[in-house]
């Protein structure tokens, strides 16, 4: 879903234009070139550029006599803030909140927005042909379709414009919602991130809202062990008791606290000991026994990293399937080319995961979720693994004629590239990489980095490169053809 559609829509031409501008930071760039890249007439163009500048003066967009047009670089917090602006006064989104999700009745919402009529059948058609794509349906003015694929929409959609924000919800539902947050907080004694506390707030909020309008679950997912039920039981009832309204009778039906609670265990927001649903379980474990086997078949891992690459593995797929988010961070595939260069075998290994295993391929991921759960088993094997289990490290010898303090301090200084697998060695020999030094070694046949000053940004750079080219040639040595 492009989620700027729910914006006005000279709003929407503003933004896109905006992160055209972003795309082209201090590059050179033409109005006639803006132009052909949003198909805006010189007319809205000229419009548009005016109302930004008055609104956000620090862009400064203006053009030179040759036509050329110069700005303040687009950061990507100036396009949150401008889109955060935007969409507080979005009619579509105000339908979409008020309407659908807090289903207030519509000729209440036209009377409080002083709408016209056709105004306001306007605005519903273009909300309903958003949601339709997203196979979501309106009857009646009321979300239809499967439960869990229209809550993971409202959270998709709400986090995009409002997380790190105070949420778009009534009074009376955000007052709710945090009664329900603190209790949970108490309850579990959790201690939790500021974005993580965010993210369990938006969730109650959606659940709280549907279960007051009667939209339950029908699957069940899981059920709490008796583990949990021995340790947590008072804490359990009480929950569920704060999410049932006085509407709806409690019964063995209600599915409601035993979703919450696979929402906390999939968030490593609370490791919550669950019986799940046979298949969903049978499943998602499968897929991960396979990553895992992948792993330790080319890679050493002790008996302790496997366990916890396998619990959070286990999550990450788990959610896949019942948690279905649309990702709009970490979901850009230019960045693969660095791991492909660093971490190559751990690159392919995860590539091919996540782009053949069947029971992901069933699940049918979006590119976006694809790509977001390759950074998630990337950045989960890097935090848990050594450096020094993806192969052989680049041996390095430092000597500078400064003295042993000025030697000590580039030694750490490139601690920081601990990632890219180095080591350091104290005697140079023929196991040596890289000769690291303000002067040359005439005799060395191994690489030599040269800083006669120490050494600045450029030259940082520079030495990553070298050891990841030399990463490379060392990785085809030893990879059969």
């Amino acid at each position: 879903m492009k989620y700027l559609n729910f914006l006005d829509d000279e709003d929407y031409d503003k933004l896109e234009l905006l992160m055209t501008l972003q795309h082209y930071n201090e590059q050179f760039l033409t109005k006639k070139k803006l132009i052909e890249l949003t198909g805006l007439s010189k007319f809205l163009l000229d419009k548009y550029i005016t109302e930004l500048n008055a609104a956000y003066p620090e862009l400064k967009i203006h053009e030179n006599s040759y036509d050329e047009l110069f700005y303040q670089s687009v950061s990507n917090d100036l396009i949150q803030s401008v889109q955060y602006d935007y969409i507080q006064r979005s009619l579509k989104f105000r339908f979409f909140i008020e309407v659908l999700v807090e289903e207030k009745t519509i000729k209440r919402f036209q009377e409080e927005q002083h709408i016209a009529r056709t105004t306001l059948y306007q605005i519903r058609g273009k909300v309903v042909a958003c949601l339709e794509k997203e196979q979501i349906f309106i009857k009646k003015n009321k979300l239809t379709g499967n439960e869990m694929n229209i809550r993971s929409l409202i959270f998709d959609i709400v986090a995009y414009f409002y997380f790190g924000k105070k949420y778009p919800f009534s009074k009376e539902n955000d007052k709710e919602a945090q009664q329900l947050l603190q209790q949970l907080l108490t309850y579990f004694n959790l201690d939790l991130s500021f974005f993580q506390k965010e993210k369990l707030a938006l969730f109650i909020h959606i659940v709280q809202i549907r279960i007051r309008s009667r939209h339950l679950l029908k699957e069940t997912l899981c059920s709490s062990s008796a583990k949990t039920q021995q340790v947590f039981g008072r804490q359990l009832v009480m929950i569920e008791q704060a999410l049932h309204t006085s509407e709806i009778p409690i019964s063995d039906n209600f599915k409601e606290s035993n979703y919450l609670l696979l929402f906390l265990f999939i968030t490593d927001i609370f490791d919550v000991e669950l019986r799940f649903d046979q298949t969903l379980f049978t499943q998602s474990q499968e897929a991960t026994k396979r990553l895992i086997k992948q792993l330790t078949t080319q890679f050493q891992i002790s008996n302790s990293q496997q366990k916890q690459l396998y619990d959070s593995f286990f999550k990450k797929i788990l959610g896949l399937s019942t948690f279905k988010q649309s990702y709009t961070t970490f979901i850009e595939t230019t960045t693969h080319s660095y791991f492909a260069d660093v971490y190559a075998p751990v690159h392919n290994l995860i590539l091919n995961f996540t782009r053949k295993d069947h029971f992901l391929l069933s699940l049918e991921l979006s590119q976006r979720n694809q790509t977001k759960l390759y950074y998630d088993i990337m950045f989960t094997i890097l935090s848990l693994l050594e450096p020094s289990q993806f192969g052989k490290p680049i041996n390095i010898y430092v000597d500078f004629s400064s003295g042993a303090a000025y030697t000590e301090y580039i030694r750490q200084s490139l601690k920081r590239f601990r990632d890219l697998n180095i080591a350091f060695q104290e005697k140079f020999n023929n196991d040596t990489h890289i000769f690291l030094s303000d002067y040359r070694l005439q005799e060395a046949n191994c690489q030599q980095i040269i800083w006669k000053q120490p050494p600045t940004p450029a030259n940082w750079s520079k030495f990553a490169n070298l050891v990841v080219k030399l990463r490379k040639f060392e990785l085809e040595k030893i990879t059969p053809e």
